[in-house]
């Protein structure tokens, strides 16, 4: 059934009258509703009344929500004045409700204008808590609490709006997918693992306070830091790490904590509405909550912020050291084995060999990464060598040094200079084998500097 909107001609239009209000005007519009600005017809002097009329013919939603608004009666919850039924011009039946109009801000575009401080956002969190507790008390749930859903008035007075995907005890379901109408970003970790396990099938996510209210936890949040809380993780995963509100702004100590108890992983951990509403007035009363509320310097590095002191460097694991060397020590058996077969199977001159270098030297007992320095992992280079020799007794020593040899200053514990180069001695008497030149009564082989790989930073 073809649904109805603003631009749909069947509309009603200015002046026409839905029941017994005429509309002023169109005032906004969502998925499931149209809101206009009413009078009673003929009573003008009551004032402006907000007019909810659904956009689908015969909308369940609309009875569930009139109900709610009926058996809610708290200052933050906009008071109940009519529901109805308008058939349109094509005899479409649409169902409507009329409540209170709310002249104010929605909550995050009231926090960008008022630059508020703890203690008047612990006041208005306070009566938006009360009113959860209202609902909640007559067995009721609001399930889209959520700032775009908030206005706060001129005066301060926090209004909850659209109680359209509610439900209350008793009330018959009317969706059969596994999480209820909501907003993603405000669900619960309970609920998104809930629709995680019963993907596509499955019983129904049951909603209720502790759902509210960590709703209303995330608004705050948002509300105090600019950021939402990051997303729960899977069950079979490790928890998430929520930053405290007071690490990315400067919020009271009261409304740092009292935002942390609605956000527990826990639900049963997470307080009553009631009393999460006393416990935001009594945190509005205390000294530290007269400062506004801005963003901290620290905010934009939440790694920094999250670990005060220096920033810790990266270890390189141990397992990562040593499978780096077994793969390295393989190469360097590969090439010997390889040079030993071109010799011995080959009766032609031998070709450009690939000669294996190693760099090492005993990393120093204070090294940043727990003892294992990079110049500890084996460093392979592929550098041409004339005259391979297959005798094992060692190679003559080249005429020149070798391309990209390492130029002095050498290390003088395990390298001695020839030629203009570094040379690493490897064995202090000959024979050399295979792949090692005979200087000086030692065997050496020529060094290279090795790429040096930051140990700091991830692998």
């Amino acid at each position: 059934m073809s649904s109805l909107s603003s631009r749909d001609p069947e509309a009603p239009a200015h002046g026409s009258l839905v029941g017994p209000w005429r509309i002023l005007v169109r005032y906004d519009s969502g998925s499931y509703g149209e809101v206009y600005r009413v009078a009673r017809a003929g009573h003008p002097e009551a004032g402006a009344f907000a007019l909810k009329l659904a956009v689908h013919p015969e909308d369940p939603r609309f009875q569930r929500e009139a109900e709610l608004l009926q058996r809610v009666v708290h200052p933050s919850v906009p008071r109940f004045e009519d529901r109805g039924w308008w058939t349109g011009p094509n005899g479409r039946i649409f169902p409507y409700v009329v409540m209170e109009w709310v002249k104010g801000m929605t909550l995050y575009e009231w926090a960008r204008e008022q630059k508020p401080t703890s203690r008047q956002v612990l006041q208005v969190l306070a009566q938006l808590a009360s009113a959860l507790a209202a609902t909640h008390g007559m067995g009721g749930v609001h399930r889209d609490v959520k700032g775009d859903n908030v206005l706060v008035t001129a005066t301060g007075r926090a209004v909850l709006l659209d109680f359209g995907c509610g439900s209350f005890e008793g009330a018959k379901a009317l969706t059969d997918t596994a999480l209820p109408p909501g907003t993603s970003s405000y669900r619960t970790p309970e609920a998104i693992r809930w629709g995680w396990f019963h993907r596509g099938a499955g019983t129904p996510y049951q909603a209720g306070p502790a759902d509210d209210v960590y709703a209303l936890g995330v608004a705050a949040y948002r509300l105090c830091t600019g950021k939402y809380p990051p997303a729960p993780t899977e069950s079979s995963g490790p928890r998430r790490r929520l930053l405290r509100p007071s690490e990315l702004a400067t919020v009271s100590k009261g409304l740092d904590q009292l935002l942390l108890t609605a956000l527990n992983e826990d639900r049963l951990a997470r307080p009553l509405a009631a009393s999460w509403a006393a416990s935001l007035e009594d945190a509005a009363k205390e000294k530290d909550a007269e400062a506004p509320i801005v963003p901290t310097p620290s905010a934009a590095r939440t790694d920094v912020t999250s670990s005060p002191g220096p920033r810790r460097r990266r270890e390189v694991p141990t397992w990562m050291v040593m499978a780096g060397a077994a793969v390295l020590g393989g190469l360097v058996v590969m090439a010997a084995v390889k040079l030993r077969d071109i010799g011995r199977n080959s009766s032609e001159p031998a070709p450009e060999t690939l000669f294996v270098t190693e760099r090492w030297r005993t990393p120093p007992a204070q090294a940043p990464d727990a003892g294992v320095g990079e110049e500890a992992l084996l460093s392979v280079t592929q550098t041409p060598q004339p005259g391979a020799s297959s005798s094992g007794l060692g190679l003559a020593m080249p005429k020149n040094p070798l391309p990209g040899q390492k130029k002095p200053p050498c290390e003088p514990e395990y390298e001695l200079v020839a030629l203009g180069a570094c040379w690493a001695i490897f064995e202090k008497k000959p024979p050399c084998g295979e792949g090692g030149y005979e200087y000086a009564g030692k065997c050496v082989r020529a060094s290279f500097n090795a790429p040096r790989q930051p140990a700091s930073e991830q692998p």
